[in-house]
C-alpha cells in the first residue's frame, strides 16, 4: 500500500477480441479481431485496507468486417478501481468505468468492467502490467444503413509512470 497519493500516466496496447453483430446495407457479418491502443492517467488515493483509483483513458481500436468496409472505435472513458495489496511490488485491481464512444461515426455512451496487475519497480517510477477488460456500447450505433451491437474482450500490456 503506497503511504501517499500518486498521480500516474501511461500507454497500453493489446488485442481486442471483438464481438457483436454488424449489418451494412442488408450484408451481415461478424468482427474479426483487433488492435488496440490506449493513452491513460489518473491518481491513487490509499486507503487502510485498498487503494481506490480513478483514471481518465483514451482508447482506440479499428474493428472490421468481412466485406465491409472497417470500422474505427474512439472512446474517452471514466474508471474507478479497487487496488487490493496481497503480494509486495504486486497490484491486482478490479474496476468498472463509464464514457462517450464514437463507433464508425455514431455517438454513444459506454460501459466497461476492467482487471488487472501490476508490478511497480523499486529503482524508477515505474510499473508494468497485464489487463483484461470488457467495453460495451449501450446503443446499436446508426439505423438501418449501419447497425451494429458493438462489444469487445481487450487483453493489454501496460506501461504507468508514476510521478
Amino acid at each position: 500500500n503506497a503511504a501517499k497519493a500518486d498521480f500516474y500516466t501511461g500507454v497500453g496496447y493489446g488485442l481486442s477480441f471483438n464481438g457483436g453483430a454488424a449489418h451494412m446495407d442488408d450484408a451481415r457479418g461478424k468482427y474479426k479481431d483487433s488492435s488496440a491502443y490506449s493513452v491513460f492517467g489518473g491518481y491513487v488515493l490509499p486507503l487502510p485496507l485498498l487503494d481506490i483509483r480513478g483514471d481518465v483513458e483514451y482508447l482506440r481500436s479499428r474493428p472490421s468486417v468481412k466485406g465491409q468496409h472497417s470500422r474505427r472505435l474512439d472512446a474517452v472513458m471514466a474508471s474507478v478501481s479497487g487496488v487490493i495489496p496481497l503480494i509486495p511490488l504486486f497490484d491486482p485491481y478490479v474496476g468498472l468505468g463509464w464514457g462517450y464512444a464514437r463507433y464508425d461515426h455514431n455517438d454513444t455512451s459506454a460501459w466497461q468492467y476492467q482487471m488487472g496487475i501490476e508490478y511497480k519497480f523499486v529503482t524508477v517510477p515505474l510499473a508494468i502490467g497485464a489487463e483484461y477488460r470488457y467495453l460495451k456500447l449501450t446503443e446499436d450505433c446508426g439505423k438501418n444503413a449501419d447497425f451494429s451491437k458493438y462489444h469487445t474482450n481487450t487483453a493489454m500490456l501496460k506501461v504507468k509512470y508514476i510521478f
